[in-house]
C-alpha cells in the first residue's frame, strides 16, 4: 500500500466472508472488495490482481510444469476437509427476498466502470459462451471444457466489437458393430442317413449308419462377445473446445488466444470476475443487475 509491503492474516468472518488484518498497521480488510473497513488505513483499497478459478485438471493442461502449494505439515489437523458443504448448511445472516435469486445461488460477478453484473451459474452452464454488454463494454463469459472453470474477456478484436460462438464440429458416425456369421464355417454338409431298406438287407452289420460329422461352432468376429452379444463401440474422442469469432473468423482457445485465422497469436483482454453466493455478491454490490435471457 503506497509502496509499503503489508502482511495479512485471517482475523475473522463477516457475513460469511473472509476478514484479514495486516501486521504493519492493524487495519482490517474485507476480502471480497479489498477495502479497509477499520483501522488507520480505513477507506483505502488494495489493487486487484488478475486470477483464475480453475479445476486442477484444466490448470494442469495449460501449465504442465506448474507447482501446487502444498500443505504445511504442522497445520494439517487444522485444515477443514469439507469446507463448502459445511458452510452451505449455515443460515445466511443477510438476504434479499425481493430478488429472483435464492441466497445461496452461485453467480459469477464482475464490475466494469459502474454497477456490477451477476451471471447465474446454472444459466452460464446452459448458454456458455454468454455474450453481453456491461456499461458499454462488450464481454464474453465462458465456461471451460470441464464445465467447472470459467473466464471473462473483453469481446473486442483489434478495437472491433465481435461475437463468439462455440465451434461445433461434425462427428463421424461410429462404425456399425460386426455381426457374427451364424453359418458353420469349414464343415461339410452331413451325409444322409442310410435307408431302412439298407438296414434290413444287412442285419448282421453292427456298424451304425454314417452319422453327421461334428459341427464346429462359429468363431465370434472382432466386434462381438460370445456371451453378451456385440461389443460396445469405443466412445469418440471429445471435440476440442474452440471459440469462433464473427469479426475475423479466427479460432480461440479457453485462454482467450487465437490459435488459427487472421487473429492468430493475439489474445483477448481479461475481465476480473468472482464466483460467489448471490447473498454475498449482492451485499457488496447493491446496484448489481442480473443477466437473464
Amino acid at each position: 500500500m503506497n509502496g509499503r509491503a503489508l502482511h495479512f492474516y485471517l482475523a475473522g468472518i463477516n457475513n460469511q466472508n473472509f476478514l484479514m488484518r495486516d501486521k504493519e498497521t492493524g487495519t482490517w480488510w474485507q476480502q471480497i472488495t479489498g477495502k479497509a473497513i477499520y483501522g488507520p488505513l480505513r477507506g483505502a483499497s488494495l489493487d486487484l490482481v488478475q486470477s483464475d478459478e480453475l479445476t486442477f485438471g484444466e490448470w494442469k493442461s495449460e501449465f504442465s510444469g506448474g507447482k501446487v502449494l502444498g500443505e504445511v505439515p504442522k497445520y494439517i489437523k487444522m485444515y477443514e476437509s469439507n469446507w463448502e458443504p459445511e458452510i452451505a448448511k449455515l443460515p445466511v445472516v443477510i438476504s434479499f427476498p425481493g430478488t429472483e435469486l435464492k441466497s445461496r445461488d452461485v453467480v459469477v460477478g464482475l464490475q466494469i466502470d459502474g454497477p456490477g453484473r451477476a451471471y447465474p451459474w446454472e444459466t452460464m452452464l446452459k448458454q456458455s459462451p454468454v455474450m453481453d454488454r456491461v456499461n458499454g463494454m462488450p464481454v464474453l463469459v465462458a465456461v471451460g471444457p470441464d464445465k467447472k472453470s470459467f473466464r471473462v474477456f473483453v469481446a473486442r478484436v483489434d478495437g472491433q466489437d465481435t461475437e463468439f460462438f462455440l465451434k461445433s464440429e461434425p462427428v463421424a458416425d461410429p462404425p456399425a458393430p460386426a455381426v457374427a456369421d451364424t453359418k458353420p464355417v469349414g464343415t461339410a454338409d452331413p451325409k444322409p442317413a442310410a435307408s431302412t431298406d439298407a438296414k434290413a438287407a444287412a442285419p448282421t452289420e453292427s456298424k451304425p449308419a454314417d452319422a453327421p460329422k461334428p459341427v464346429s461352432m462359429p468363431t465370434p468376429s472382432a466386434g462381438t462377445d460370445s456371451k453378451s452379444g456385440p461389443a460396445p463401440v469405443p466412445t469418440p474422442a471429445p471435440k476440442p473446445w474452440i471459440l469462433f469469432d464473427t469479426a475475423t473468423a479466427s479460432e480461440w482457445n479457453f485462454q482467450g488466444c487465437a490459435v488459427s485465422g487472421p487473429a492468430q497469436g493475439k489474445c483477448l483482454d481479461r475481465v476480473p470476475a468472482l464466483k460467489d453466493f448471490w447473498f454475498d455478491w449482492r451485499n457488496y454490490h447493491p446496484l448489481t443487475t442480473i443477466y437473464k435471457r
